[in-house]
């Protein structure tokens, strides 16, 4: 039930269409159960030797009929409400991928995430329409049913109530123990789903590597786990349909024996106060059967409603994670005059401490680089400016505004970033490069394109500005980063932060690049992070990291003439 109460704020804007769909199950339902009330009718009135029973099969038909006609209609509300319901918590599912933390999504494998979005919300889909469409409909049938029976004989209406809770508790004992094997086949799914998202992104490292037989190994293993957790959670719910049929059979026969005693010794039960005929047995028998249907067709549906069930818990989790949070409301005001780090303690994980006491007045107009070795701390000083974490001790001032009491999209504002990883988006050039400024007019696009130099080799694709492309349309890492360059040359932010932002172009592209971004980041504050140590001779400032600590700074002549780590280190690169 804690999971079916998960869809109760999905439903609240379909109530009319889940009242309508109610009643046209409740119709529907009706004109399909007078049918055997009225067989039982014309059987009773040829018993008495009376053949003319056109009358009772026009009220059949036409019954037949309408009843057909209200089920079209149960079915496409359902159906339409169902859709809403899962469209309402896609997008809600989306929306909270977007506002979380970095944290979170990097402690989470992406492939999982994904298939949360899509395989789990398709499974919620599914479930809704055929299980929570057969639970819906099996109730009215239920409700509808009882009323027949009792009108045909009361007494054996009371037995069936009486035996009923037999099914329910044997199917609700044998879904109750099943859900943890659902679980284990979602999570599976998601493993599955993330090995095969990985590979796909690494595809040229496998034919690189020669890691095709590694990874098919580990792949069918993967798979060969999701197989066995699909076949455990598939045969535990196929307990549930042969084991209710069993009690629902014993139900039907307890009912044809009693409802035989009531044929045979009348006498003995004129405290009912109801005649029992044939026909009326006849007709208490199609009840007595399509009463149990509805448990049947739910038994049916089962594994795919526990399958639902375990892909909602999952998507809940997702929905209901803690948000990115952000509490800061002080204003930073219309331009950064002033920047600088204080006493900055941070651990990605409370464990092992990656930033140990960072302090830096960056005055505005001024290159700063950081150099280092891998792991010293360069990436998680810029992921720290940019508020994707909080430091434990300490913090970036704006404006002498500590960075945890301003909003971060106030403090992104000032900023623009040119990462080692480049990202396109499905789109035409004009859109990419524009992604950052939606109002950019077409002049702005090839001014910025031609500062990053990308404007050439644009021109030179099937559409030029107009070309659609991807991360995956073919493009060299050089231009693909040069489109990235273009997009910030395009926003021109106070403040620019470039982490390895040349490192997968050429020489030849980094040496034409080099006046653009001197000339973009002229009266601009600048943080760059660096593993060619050549391309940042000109800053006005460096710091040499180690440990998450500054052990050296200075220009790059004074770093040299000190013959230190930093002077090693460049050494070391021209050798």
């Amino acid at each position: 039930m804690k999971r079916f109460r998960m869809l109760l704020p999905y439903l609240k804007e379909s109530k009319a269409m889940i009242a309508l769909a109610f009643f046209f199950a409740a119709v529907s339902v009706f004109f399909k159960m007078a049918i055997p009330f009225i067989t039982g009718l014309a059987i009773d009135k040829i018993r008495l030797g009376d053949m003319d029973i056109s009358l009772h099969l026009v009220l059949m038909g036409g019954c037949l009929i309408l009843g057909s006609a209200f089920r079209y209609f149960f079915d496409l509300f359902t159906a339409y409400v169902a859709q809403k319901a899962v469209q309402k918590m896609r997008n809600d599912l989306f929306d909270a991928l977007n506002q979380m933390p970095v944290s979170y999504l990097d402690s989470h494998y992406h492939g999982d995430l994904l298939s949360r979005l899509v395989g789990d919300i398709e499974n919620v889909q599914t479930g809704l329409i055929t299980g929570a469409g057969a639970l819906f409909e099996g109730v009215v049938q239920a409700l509808v049913t009882l009323a027949f029976m009792f009108v045909l004989n009361w007494l054996l209406a009371l037995t069936v109530i009486v035996l009923t809770p037999i099914s329910v508790i044997v199917s609700r004992f044998i879904s109750s123990r099943n859900s943890k094997y659902f679980k284990r086949q979602s999570a599976r799914l998601g493993e599955l789903s993330n090995r095969t998202l990985e590979t796909l992104d690494t595809i040229e490292a496998v034919h690189a590597y020669g890691l095709f037989e590694k990874q098919s190994v580990y792949f069918d293993e993967r798979n060969e786990e999701y197989r066995s957790a699909s076949f455990k959670a598939m045969f535990a719910a196929s307990w549930i349909n042969p084991m209710t049929r069993l009690v629902n059979n014993f139900i039907y026969a307890a009912v044809i024996i009693f409802g035989a005693c009531l044929l045979l010794f009348p006498d003995s039960f004129t405290f009912t106060g109801v005649a029992f005929t044939v026909g009326m047995l006849s007709s208490f028998l199609t009840y007595s059967y399509q009463y149990m249907t509805p448990f049947n067709e739910i038994a049916d549906a089962m594994s795919e409603v526990l399958f639902a069930l375990a892909s909602l818990g999952r998507v809940h989790e997702v929905i209901h994670a803690p948000r990115d949070v952000d509490e800061g409301v002080t204003p930073l005001g219309k331009s950064i005059d002033q920047l600088e780090a204080k006493e900055i303690v941070f651990s990605y994980d409370g464990k092992r401490t990656i930033i140990d006491g960072f302090d830096l007045d960056i005055y505005k107009g001024h290159k700063i680089a950081l150099v280092g070795t891998t792991g010293c701390g360069k990436t998680t000083i810029i992921n720290l400016l940019m508020r994707f974490y909080d430091p434990q001790q300490g913090g970036f001032y704006f404006n002498g505004v500590l960075g945890q009491d301003a909003a971060k999209k106030e403090i992104r504002s000032h900023v623009g970033m040119v990462l080692q990883d480049t990202w396109l988006s499905h789109g035409t050039v004009r859109d990419n490069i524009a992604y950052g400024k939606k109002d950019a007019t077409m002049e702005e696009v090839v001014a910025a394109a031609k500062k990053a130099h990308a404007d050439e080799f644009i021109r030179r694709m099937e559409n030029g500005y107009d070309t659609v492309i991807s991360s995956s349309s073919g493009l060299s890492m050089g231009e693909k980063q040069l489109l990235c360059v273009a997009r910030i040359m395009l926003i021109e932010p106070e403040i620019i932060l470039l982490d390895e932002a040349t490192s997968n172009i050429d020489l030849r592209t980094e040496l034409q690049l080099a006046d653009a971004f001197d000339e973009l980041m002229r009266g601009k504050t600048s943080l760059v992070v660096a593993h060619r140590l050549s391309t940042i001779r000109n800053a006005d400032h460096i710091l040499v990291m180690d440990k998450g600590r500054i052990i050296e700074q200075g220009n790059f002549a004074e770093l040299m003439a000190k013959n230190g780590f930093f002077a090693e280190l460049y050494n070391a690169q021209l050798a």
